[in-house]
């Protein structure tokens, strides 16, 4: 089975193999799957057993394979060489290769990452996600109640990173970062396969939750999401540090990964494409730095 996408580079709709989707069908949907999923895969010393693999030496012999397998574009990185894995997992590429687009725009929104963008119009009321009729918990998610209310009404862009994409994120949006929050929790695949049975797994995740002040137009949070596989989130800018649209914020070790933005309650007109695809619960790709939207 492919997932079905739309391509906002190209413009055009994409089809994209799910990587070990058997596997990943009787962990999340199968009663067996579901125990070894409980028991194991689910565990943070899963990944820090798969996170220890990425670090060794060893590892190192599985660089070349995985870029032709997956046919990633390495241009853009400076150095031809790397001691682990990890260390291509969280590569860094060359000045300027994820520059966002109209950098002198502050109204503007910026993706935070490259990878699959879904957009939800009004958070608290929208049922079209990765199954029809789910409802999301934001309360739960920013760990909150009083912070979530604050956020009544407002969009929400999750960014959802497969193992094939370049894993560092970025700001989406100029302005200080006001406080930052480590919330535990597991760390469930967040592939579509996994999100449509149980979307609650993105409020269940271990996650850190950035709160940006931004000079115009409020707050907005900014949540890096562990998965399966993530060794750790690492943050590269502190608290009180403030950033440009467009700046590194930080990446994440070897797996696949999510991002979600919350934006403030304003009127965003966002990509065309973007909001009609979504609509339908069809995911977007796109590239750090590409325009997402802008306020009004």
């Amino acid at each position: 089975m492919s997932i079905k996408l739309y391509n906002l580079i190209t413009r055009e709709e994409i089809f994209e193999r799910v990587p070990a989707e058997a596997f990943m069908r009787f962990l999340y949907g199968n009663p067996a799957g579901s125990l070894a999923l409980w028991a194991l895969f689910k565990r943070a010393l899963f990944s820090k057993i798969c996170g220890a693999w990425a670090s060794s030496p060893s590892s190192r012999r599985a660089i070349a394979a995985f870029i032709e397998k997956n046919g990633i574009d390495i241009s853009d990185v400076p150095q031809s060489s790397f001691k682990n894995f990890n260390e291509f997992f969280t590569r860094a590429l060359k000045p300027g290769a994820r520059a966002p687009q109209e950098p002198l725009n502050e109204n503007a929104i910026s993706f935070p990452s490259d990878g699959r963008h879904l957009l939800v119009r009004d958070v608290r009321s929208c049922d079209v996600f990765y199954a029809k009729g789910s409802k999301f918990n934001i309360s739960a998610f920013l760990g909150d109640k009083s912070l979530a209310e604050t956020f009544d009404g407002a969009d929400m862009l999750i960014s959802r990173l497969a193992p094939v994409d370049y894993h560092r994120f970025h700001f989406p949006m100029s302005g200080e970062i006001a406080a930052r929050k480590s919330i535990a929790g597991d760390l469930y695949s967040v592939s579509p396969i996994a999100l449509a049975g149980r979307l609650s797994i993105l409020w269940q995740n271990k996650r850190v939750l950035n709160m940006v002040q931004t000079p115009k137009f409020g707050f907005y949070a900014f949540v890096e999401i562990g998965a399966t596989n993530v060794g750790g989130i690492v943050n590269t800018r502190r608290v009180g540090d403030f950033v440009a649209r467009g700046d590194e914020a930080g990446y994440f070790n070897f797996g696949g990964s999510c991002i979600i933005t919350i934006l403030p309650k304003r009127k965003i007109i966002w990509d065309q494409s973007l909001e009609k695809m979504s609509s339908s619960g069809i995911e977007c790709y796109a590239k750090a730095g590409m325009k997402a939207g802008e306020f009004a």
